[in-house]
């Protein structure tokens, strides 16, 4: 009965050493904005050349918690960019730097590297992102911002990517314009909606020079939006409306950071009974109908926010939200037309839901058209 007892109390205790460590782990790690904040977290390189020799950036954060925290390791996307950062603990109100070299050896092209820095008491990883273009030879201004607004401010596309986002949070990205005039132009930003924001700096834009155009998405403000999203903007010039506009596009999917373990142990989880649709050979100007079978093997319903396709030939028919029971399935109907291109192609669903597990999901068509 004594080494019953005695096994039962080492059972007890091992299990409440077991459970504390994890119910701290909980506690320990917070949402980034908690923690540290960076003086930024995207750099432009702006444009540069072939015979330039590698740049180098510094990203400094500051310890904005009550305990030190330590960067354990920083990882490129990319043998192109080297990172090195602070090895030390950074105490409470101290700062610490990560400093990224880009090598610039790949050559003449637009280039975007991403960089994962793992920092204690963070509860995911920090992306910090570093861009730019490089040309084979020194180009005019006009050469190498070929869209224009009013005639007068150059950019290099309309369409302005944050890239993926959460709800609730926000993110900041920059790109370069120049004042393609001679003379100096004032710029005015005016947004659709209240979740962007845009600054140039500088303003007034000298004449013949470039200038930095930040742009802010918050999805905690205004109307919410799922999965790839749109933000307007236009621009008056010396008080003058200019009729072009920029678009800011962002992939927005849940925010799990307050879900606990026993919340994500009962979560939704969806699933395909297929992931992919195989039309084979299809006689082009045919309309292809199908209907994507999507189950919730979780235990509570799951919910498919938005489906968007990278593809504007697949059509989403259903319209969203879609919720589905637990251990249900539901349906997602698209339609394909095939009229406007031959060959093969691959072309990619992509459902925005509330599963942690499976935020985003992602169904495949592929075929040939004849």
């Amino acid at each position: 009965m004594k080494i019953n007892a005695t096994i039962s109390l080492i059972v007890l205790l091992f299990a409440m050493c077991a459970v504390r460590p994890l119910a701290a782990q909980e506690s320990d790690v917070r949402p980034e904005e908690e923690v540290v904040t960076f003086n930024e977290k995207v750099h432009d390189f702006g444009d540069l050349l072939v015979s330039d020799k590698s740049v180098s950036c510094k990203f400094e954060f500051t310890n904005i918690s009550k305990k030190p925290v330590v960067v354990h390791n920083v990882v490129s996307s990319c043998g192109c960019t080297v990172p090195e950062w602070t090895k030390e603990p950074v105490r409470p109100g101290g700062k610490g730097v990560i400093e990224v070299t880009y090598k610039n050896d790949q050559g003449a092209y637009p280039f975007s590297k991403s960089i994962t820095a793992y920092i204690s008491g963070v509860n995911r990883p920090v992306i910090l992102h570093i861009k730019g273009v490089v040309y084979d030879k020194k180009l005019s201004l006009k050469e190498m911002y070929t869209n224009t607004i009013g005639g007068v401010l150059g950019t290099r596309e309309k369409t302005l990517l944050v890239g993926n986002m959460l709800q609730g949070k926000s993110r900041t990205d920059a790109t370069s314009i120049a004042n393609l005039s001679k003379k100096p132009i004032k710029v005015e930003v005016v947004c659709d909606e209240p979740a962007l924001t845009m600054t140039v700096s500088p303003n007034p834009i000298p004449a013949g020079k470039k200038a930095t155009l930040s742009y802010t998405v918050n999805t905690a403000l205004g109307e919410k939006k799922w999965g790839r999203s749109e933000y307007m903007a236009s621009f008056v010039i010396d008080g003058k409306p200019a009729p072009e506009k920029v678009k800011v596009e962002a992939t927005i999917a849940d925010n799990f950071d307050n879900y606990t373990t026993a919340m994500k142990e009962k979560a939704p989880v969806p699933g395909f009974d297929k992931g992919y649709l195989d039309l084979g050979e299809v006689q082009k100007g045919s309309k292809v109908d199908h209907t994507i079978v999507v189950k919730n093997t979780g235990k509570t319903p799951l919910i498919i926010y938005k489906a968007d396709s990278d593809d504007r030939r697949a059509e989403i028919v259903t319209k969203t939200p879609v919720k589905i029971a637990a251990g249900k399935s539901g349906e997602i109907k698209i339609k394909y037309d095939t009229s406007t291109q031959t060959g093969e192609f691959v072309s990619i669903v992509t459902l925005t839901t509330n599963s942690p597990l499976r935020p985003r999901l992602d169904f495949f068509i592929n075929g040939w058209i004849k």
